[in-house]
């Protein structure tokens, strides 16, 4: 008989997998055989710290939410989809009807539930039970390993809409990690321009280059050259002193852009040059109406997730993708988890 494997994170940091029965999709949902889930950066800071932000694993839950599959079964009619069909889940699910979900700000639903969020389980299981309004469709030229990119890239596309990038742009990434090479190659696809990439490690500058950057600094070196360089500057590090330096780096009138999440959620800033230089700082929470985008310019390419995808382990063995990533960040941008 057919079992679900979940693989369980616990507060000691330890995985276990476990067999367990196959969910039952209830009416308006749909049971989704998992082919593959991304690392995400919050699934390595729940492994390692036990937290993120405001979020604590304090019982043994069911991390990853960057999951591609197909439809297994349907819990009632569907004018949507089949079984069979390949699908990419959007894992915040709003409730559909407070006022931010009705004025298509649904990522900020007060009652939203995250999948991967301690303590909501989320999809590094075998299948999974999820409502369809949460499904995107996948496109028949994008392969479902590349698909299981849909989710940070639609991080990348709500930051670079966040930050109105028009046409011509000269763009600042600070943080060559995955975020910040998706965010790299969103720029480049909204219409910017000229695109400067900087990170600590020379290894994911290189990658920058490849993937379209016109110039990469290492951050320990930019000094004086990085100041008033940026019409828009993404903080995708989640670095305090990168944070702190938003407002150096963009010009007079320009956009600065929140996407990482700093350590401790306070950082210093400079106010005066918010004030002199009319800067707007926005922040990026996830994403809302980005999946459709982040799919067409994945499989379009202009978005390359093959070239980001760097190591690949199956599920019964992701507790080494995880050490690995952990103990390689120069060599690794993200890990696959294959099931």
């Amino acid at each position: 008989m057919e079992v679900n494997r979940c693989l369980y994170l616990d507060s000691n940091h330890n995985f276990t997998l476990r067999e367990e029965p196959i969910p039952q999709p209830q009416p308006g949902q749909a049971l989704v055989k998992i082919a593959a889930n991304g690392i995400c950066g919050s699934d390595l800071h729940f492994y390692k710290e036990g937290r993120l932000g405001n979020f604590v694993v304090t019982e043994p839950y069911i991390p990853g939410h960057e999951a591609s599959g197909t439809i297994a079964a349907l819990g009632g009619r569907s004018s949507r989809f089949k079984a069979g069909d390949r699908v990419v889940i959007e894992p915040g699910i709003p409730c559909g009807k407070c006022a931010l979900c009705k004025g298509g700000r649904y990522n900020l639903c007060p009652d939203v539930v995250f999948l991967s969020a301690p303590p909501i389980n989320g999809t590094f299981c075998d299948y999974i039970a999820v409502a369809e309004h949460c499904l995107h469709p996948v496109p028949d030229d994008l392969p479902l390993d590349c698909a299981a990119l849909a989710e940070p890239a639609a991080v990348a596309v709500h930051a670079v809409n966040r930050g109105r990038v028009r046409a011509g742009d000269a763009g600042v990434i600070v943080g060559s990690g995955p975020i910040g090479l998706l965010t790299l190659q969103a720029f480049k696809a909204r219409g910017g321009k000229r695109a400067i990439c900087i990170d600590v490690l020379p290894n994911r500058l290189e990658w920058a280059k490849k993937l379209g950057a016109d110039e990469t600094l290492l951050a320990q070196e930019t000094g004086p050259a990085a100041r008033d360089i940026g019409d828009v500057v993404f903080e995708t590090a989640g670095n305090d002193e990168a944070t702190a330096l938003m407002f150096d780096m963009v010009k007079p009138g320009g956009r600065c852009v929140q996407v990482g999440w700093t350590k401790n959620n306070r950082v210093s800033i400079d106010i005066a040059q918010l004030i002199e230089k009319e800067i707007e700082y926005v922040g990026v929470n996830r994403y809302a109406n980005a999946f459709e985008t982040a799919l067409a310019w994945l499989t379009d390419r202009r978005i390359d997730a093959q070239a980001l995808i760097t190591q690949r382990f199956p599920l019964d063995r992701a507790k080494e993708g995880f050490d690995w990533a952990l103990a390689h960040p120069a060599e690794t941008i993200k890990v696959l988890i294959e099931n």
